[in-house]
């Protein structure tokens, strides 16, 4: 992990500890069993019509998530973006949560087959924390949309596995950099926003590792797979990506898929 004052002369540690680095790979296993098709595709942001600058408002914010969903295979389910209600209720009427919303700016809501994303309009001031929650809440969207999920899938912790799926899902790059302002608590900007009580699933290194390991499955170089991450985020994946070890990376479930949206 990420080390602050007094010790923050020592190398940071960005590649978890042996038994955390198997729990990443064994439930990224599970996660892409669980979504299927879609998790097995070749797809990458920074090989897409994603790597168009953050939204600012919610009309570019359902611009992006519709084209995400052409990209993660999710064109056909329907979203309704809605601000928080009165008094800044997060559930919209007649709508039941997904997961856990506490911590989240972005958080989705089930009434039976219709989604809803209600968005807290201070996450526009980070866009690597909107982006990083968009992600996590398609790939709780993914999975949600598959059958009874599996055993394994069900020992994983929810929002942990909503941001396995969205990095299976081709979305990890946005996951990692969203990832780092959780761990110092600053989006280094003055954005406002006080990180202390947002939550993340996954830590820095813990994102860096399973990002790692999609990259591999997918055939990806280090240096094809890093476009987009941010400073420290590329250092971790480095780390990451080469502490992967091949006998782990062949007991995933291979990507070898083109997508049929391309750049």
């Amino acid at each position: 992990m990420l080390q602050f004052g007094e010790r923050a002369a020592k190398a940071p540690e960005f590649v978890p500890d042996p038994e955390t680095r198997t729990w990443l790979a064994r439930s990224l296993a599970a996660v892409v069993a669980h979504l299927g098709p879609p998790a097995r595709k070749q797809q990458w942001v920074s090989d897409s019509p994603l790597k168009k600058a953050a939204p600012r408002d919610l009309d570019a914010l359902f611009e992006l998530v519709c084209v995400a969903q052409e990209h993660i295979g999710q064109g056909d389910v329907e979203i309704t973006l809605a601000p928080p209600g009165a008094g800044s209720a997060a559930v919209p009427p007649g709508f039941k949560v997904l997961g856990d919303p506490s911590g989240h700016l972005l958080h989705t809501f089930a009434r039976g087959s219709e989604l809803a994303l209600v968005v807290m309009p201070q996450v526009f001031r980070a866009p690597s924390l909107l982006l990083g929650n968009l992600a996590r809440e398609l790939g709780r969207i993914g999975l949600w949309i598959q059958p009874t999920p599996s055993p394994a899938l069900a020992e994983i912790d929810g929002e942990a596995a909503a941001e396995l799926a969205a990095i299976s899902l081709g979305l990890g790059v946005w996951v990692a950099n969203g990832a780092y302002m959780f761990e110092n608590a600053c989006c280094g900007g003055g954005c406002g926003i006080d990180l202390r009580n947002m939550r993340a699933g996954l830590s820095l290194p813990e994102a860096s590792y399973a990002l790692a390991l999609d990259a591999h499955r997918k055939g990806l170089s280090r240096r094809a797979a890093a476009k987009q991450l941010e400073t420290t985020q590329e250092a971790a994946f480095k780390k990451c990506f080469e502490a992967c070890a091949s006998d782990v990376i062949a007991a995933l479930p291979p990507a070898r898929e083109r997508p049929a949206l391309r750049a």
